[in-house]
């Protein structure tokens, strides 16, 4: 009797937790969005506090209880880099119990970058925003301060500062006469094009890599549908070499006024038949107008294939954010995304009587588009013709990247430009 009353106090031996985490900035200095991922688990289900404490801080940066158990959990958090500065940062992330007992803890060691006159101004917003230093849960356009006008792109001013901005890129011979054209035609319209921009020869082997990814059924590939097949610049040396071309790099640099970095590549054989949309709820910058899209025509656009539709001027729309059309992040359902957010983007087309422009480029032809202009890929009336082409979206190096219409902190690549 004695013995059973002493187990009803005898203390339950803690659990054993188990902490794992693991960064891509471990690795490859990073900036913006540093993603941490982790798993979370317990032997036996018990209650704990998951903490991030950033640099020699001794407050955590993020607190929150946790339920652990057998299960494993994967919960990312993203940590925003503008706010620490560059070089290493110590981040260390703890399992406490209850009683203050510590389960499990990792630290890491991130590489931030942190350079460039637009990380420095986005860093003074994030400070005068009060911008958590830690993300838990989603990233949302609520948290930055879209309405700061010195963080207006400067293509997206008013027309005397497009003036003298084109004027002061000509008068120190920063840009060609070729170069302003072009770019003014992005500030009117919402893109520009450049003409056999990509040489014949670079053509062929890019050519050969999508006819050897189409053979091989890469990411289950089926002749003659509309699927794109996602980063082949993994996978193949002559996209790689486009995604980093240096001529598409230094129209971007011109656009963005600090070294592009590319976010992923979409190879199609046929037409999307994608309909009209912005990407900016999709591919999130911040501040706005710090992302473009770059279409590239591997073969001579034919009628009736599919081709892309772009909607002159339409980039100078109101920008579309989950919070701006009262929903939530998606996670596996587009249903309310397709009912509510497509049909006011309709809406916007009509009731600004937008005109739509069919894009049949040559091969070798490149567009790069504004990230709010409206684009779609038309039907395809004659199912036997391709549209071979290569899309990829590219990130100003200093901005916040993330995709609004999930919540998830952006990727880019952080490897050398050149």
């Amino acid at each position: 009797m004695v013995r059973a009353l002493l187990n009803l106090f005898r203390k339950a031996p803690p659990a054993e937790a188990v902490l794992k985490a693991s960064s891509p900035a471990e690795g490859q200095p990073t900036g913006g969005l540093l993603v941490v991922e982790t798993v979370l688990q317990a032997d036996v289900e018990t209650d704990a506090a998951f903490k991030v404490f950033v640099g020699d801080q001794a407050k955590p940066a993020l607190e929150k209880p946790v339920r652990l158990s057998p299960t494993a959990q994967t919960p990312w958090i993203a940590i925003h880099g503008h706010l620490l500065p560059n070089g290493p940062a110590k981040v260390r992330l703890e399992l406490v119990a209850r009683g203050g007992a510590v389960l499990a803890e990792r630290t890491l060691t991130l590489k931030v970058r942190n350079e460039g006159e637009l990380a420095r101004q986005v860093a003074e917003s994030l400070r005068a925003s009060g911008v958590p230093l830690v993300v838990d849960g989603a990233c949302d356009s609520r948290m930055y301060d879209y309405g700061d006008p010195t963080l207006t792109a400067w293509f997206d001013r008013d027309p005397a500062a497009v003036q003298a901005h084109l004027a002061e890129l000509a008068a120190s011979g920063k840009a060609t006469p070729d170069e302003i054209k072009a770019l003014r035609h992005f500030v009117e319209n919402g893109y520009l094009v450049v003409e056999d921009l990509i040489a014949p020869d670079h053509l062929k082997r890019l050519n050969a890599a999508l006819d050897d990814a189409v053979e091989k059924k890469v990411e289950g590939y089926e002749w003659g549908s509309s699927q794109r097949l996602h980063n082949l610049h993994l996978q193949y040396p002559a996209v790689r070499e486009l995604w980093l071309h240096p001529k598409v790099m230094r129209l971007l640099g011109l656009i963005f006024g600090e070294p592009a970095r590319p976010c992923q590549s979409l190879t199609y054989v046929f037409g999307s038949q994608q309909e009209h949309h912005q990407d900016t709820v999709h591919l999130t910058p911040f501040p706005a107008g710090r992302m473009c899209g770059v279409w590239t025509a591997l073969e001579d656009v034919q009628p009736d294939s599919g081709e892309l539709i772009v909607f002159p001027k339409s980039h100078k729309l109101p920008r579309v954010y989950m919070s701006s059309v009262g929903l939530p992040k998606v996670g596996e359902d587009w249903g309310p995304f397709q009912q509510k957010v497509v049909s006011y983007w309709t809406d916007l087309i009509v009731q600004n009587k937008l005109t739509r422009e069919v894009y049949r480029p040559k091969a070798g032809t490149v567009l790069v588009w504004h990230e709010n202009l409206m684009h779609a890929g038309s039907p395809r009336k004659d199912m036997s013709k391709s549209r071979r082409s290569i899309v990829g979206h590219y990130f100003a190096q200093g901005s916040v990247v993330y995709y609004d219409s999930s919540g998830l902190p952006g990727v880019l690549y952080e490897g050398p430009l050149a």
